[in-house]
């Protein structure tokens, strides 16, 4: 994913600082860094802005589920993820508690004058009542199948649901009192791969409404990070135009914007003078109700939005259609969420291009980052979930290589011979045959062609030749 080339990252200058400064302290994390971008602004966002579709309608929260190897960046990028929040005056806090009392609430016991029980509770809300940023630092444990870990999986699933649909209330009922704990939150999960993490993915709810990024790293990443690690000893980070103190700034202005049109708009609405003031008085409830009235005047549709939603959809489906049935039918449970973050993702776009006019080419930016993104998810499912063990997966992988190469037009290369096939040329008729993606059949290619081929550079272009074949 070349994140710089990105037509968003070439078109908005804050976002490309962003970037800049978040490889500064996690390094080749690009895909994560761009998504936080949006974690950070989907929170500014909240109070304000409801997406409309049909009869109910989404929020601009983006959740987001990291799935990669230990000690490669991941915890240290909440470290600048924080402090853009912090900065921003978002609320966030970390994981810590996965007891329903921690996650929804409990009660404590109402005291007299005289520190002795009333018989009346007073509710204690929990980690994810109201509006703030969580962490879960280690997403393992949502993974450990267990009842309890069930149970919190199922909490979050019911957080991610929209807010102000009432679907986002997790409610306990104890002893005298039901806790009732609407929630505004947006989630970021991180989590190094561990075994069986890939049954969850496909069984649990809550992986159909994040975006879900799994990447390996092998030893040359490791040694490159390293080697840029060792380079920032006594060396000063390498200055940008736009500094953090301009990225706080982003977020602090962007959410004043969004929230005066809102008020411009109830003013417009109301018999009398509505102002910030009127607006910081109301209810929570009160603000949800003004948010859904002017949900469909905040952003409104260019006449050329839906064409670009249309086509935006027939590419992802084109994928699905170039798959095997069996993992067609895996991958297209995640399709919904993919038309969901579409939608949210344009509005975002919108927000950086400081228009109210959502357009097909804020559909277009939002479509290249979450094609990128899906086809990683589809490389990820079928490398994992196509056959059980290793042995049986690399005989397999080897078998459909050797297939895919007898298919190819043999070249003969100047002092090298005859027998020769483009690489290019093996990797579509790999990636036909075999029915997955173009980035699963590069990765098999990489990780198994030491066995089976030579390679060979020529005019510019790579020649393969499988071993043993004349010299």
């Amino acid at each position: 994913m070349p994140i710089k080339t990105y037509k968003a990252v070439e078109k908005f200058p804050i976002l490309d600082a962003y970037l800049h400064h978040f490889s500064q302290t996690s390094m080749k994390n690009e895909v994560p860094g761009l998504l936080s971008f949006f974690f950070i602004q989907g929170q500014t966002t909240l109070p304000y802005v409801r997406l409309p579709t049909g009869d109910t309608h989404l929020d601009l929260r983006v959740h987001v589920f990291w799935i990669q190897p230990s000690r490669t960046g991941k915890s240290i990028a909440w470290n600048f993820i924080s402090d853009i929040m912090d900065n921003a005056e978002i609320p966030y806090e970390l994981f810590a508690s996965g007891t329903d009392a921690g996650l929804i609430g409990s009660t404590n016991p109402i005291m007299d004058d005289k520190g002795r029980p009333t018989g009346e509770v007073e509710p204690v809300m929990g980690l994810l009542a109201g509006r703030k940023a969580i962490n879960f630092d280690e997403g393992s444990i949502l993974l450990t199948p267990n009842k309890h870990s069930q149970e919190t999986v199922l909490y979050l699933q019911t957080a991610c649901n929209p807010v102000g649909s009432g679907n986002n209330t997790l409610v306990k009922h104890m002893k005298g009192k039901t806790i009732e704990c609407p929630s505004q939150v947006s989630l970021w999960i991180t989590t190094y791969p561990p075994k069986g993490v890939k049954e969850y993915v496909l069984t649990k709810g809550i992986f159909q409404r994040v975006l879900l990024y799994y990447r390996h790293w092998d030893m040359d990443e490791r040694q490159d990070v390293s080697n840029r690690r060792l380079g920032t000893f006594f060396a000063r980070s390498e200055e940008s135009d736009i500094t953090k103190d301009d990225l706080y700034d982003y977020f602090l202005t962007t959410d004043k914007r969004i929230r005066d049109r809102l008020i411009t708009l109830q003013d417009k609405a109301s018999t009398g003078q509505y102002t910030f003031t009127h607006w910081q008085e109301e209810s929570d409830e009160e603000k949800e109700d003004i948010v859904q009235k002017h949900m469909w005047e905040m952003f409104t549709p260019a006449p050329d939005y839906q064409t670009a939603l249309y086509q935006a959809s027939d590419e992802i489906y084109e994928l699905l259609n170039k798959m095997s049935p069996a993992m067609s039918e895996i991958v297209a449970s995640f399709t919904p969420a993919i038309e969901n973050y579409l939608g949210i993702f344009s509005v975002h776009m919108a927000i950086l291009d400081e228009k109210w006019v959502v357009t097909a080419e804020h559909i277009d930016l939002a479509h290249e980052i979450l094609f990128d993104l899906f086809q990683n998810l589809i490389s990820w499912l079928e490398d994992s979930v196509e056959v059980g063990g290793n042995k049986q997966k690399e005989a397999k992988i080897h078998d459909a290589m050797i297939v895919a190469y007898g298919g190819c037009t043999p070249h003969e290369l100047d002092t090298h011979g005859d027998g020769w096939r483009l690489k290019n040329m093996f990797i579509s008729e790999y990636q036909q045959k075999s029915k997955v993606s173009k980035s699963t059949a590069e990765r098999h290619f990489k990780d198994y062609r030491g066995s089976l081929f030579d390679s060979k550079k020529a005019g510019g272009r790579v020649f393969i030749r499988k071993k043993g074949d004349k010299e």
